[in-house]
């Protein structure tokens, strides 16, 4: 959350200043943007609670009769391949998702909505819903279902949701002998999986071209 001081306040609330920048068509096309994606969060949790009763089917009696016949026999990870066209990892999560009580997912809506009043920016996704289910306990992996393995749940008393941090800077390079990628955000966190030795081969690149 933004906290303004009061003199911060009191020159943002003057109307010849909203009008100068154009306050109120800024203000509109955020919760535009927040509706927007409220909106694809909840049809992905539609799709996922779908998944999850296909999956169902699939893993029961008439299901596993079904392709037996038909001479197929499909794990749990051929199904979202073959059957929606996901990735495995994907896949899981949609599953996971779907497999949440509902009351988990309206909690983290709410955490959504609240974050979203006060002018931050959470991480109203599947990613986002996942990793607030897990520090609250919530999400389910039954034996023998379609769930990821080797994961780790961990827990915490403490439940709160992610909120999205602007990235500041980016730079990708694929002319060396590994890829570079890196992401720095406003609170100058850096996101790279490469050595400093990779990023400033990196940079003396773009130097040495933007020299030339």
């Amino acid at each position: 959350m933004s906290t303004l001081l009061t003199i911060e306040a009191a020159f943002l609330s003057q109307t010849n200043i909203q009008t100068a920048i154009d306050l109120r068509a800024i203000r509109g096309l955020q919760r535009t943007l927040a509706n927007g994606q409220k909106k694809k969060f909840q049809q992905t949790i539609e799709l996922s609670s779908k998944v999850v009763e296909a999956v169902n089917w699939f893993n029961s009696v008439e299901g596993k009769t079904a392709t037996a016949e038909a001479g197929i026999y499909w794990s749990n990870e051929e199904i979202g391949n073959k059957v929606f066209g996901w990735q495995k990892s994907y896949f899981y999560k949609v599953v996971k998702a779907g497999k949440l009580e509902a009351t988990k997912v309206e909690q983290f809506n709410s955490l959504c909505d609240q974050a979203e009043a006060q002018g931050e920016d959470p991480n109203r996704t599947l990613e986002g819903l996942l990793k607030f289910a897990r520090l609250g306990g919530g999400a389910t992996a039954e034996e023998g279902g379609a769930s990821e393995e080797g994961e780790e749940t961990e827990e915490s008393g403490e439940i709160g949701v992610e909120i999205r941090i602007p990235t500041v800077f980016t730079m990708t390079y694929k002319g060396g002998a590994k890829n570079v990628s890196i992401r720095i955000n406003e609170a100058g966190a850096i996101a790279t999986t490469n050595s400093p030795e990779e990023i400033l081969e990196a940079i003396a690149f773009l130097t040495n071209s933007i020299n030339q």
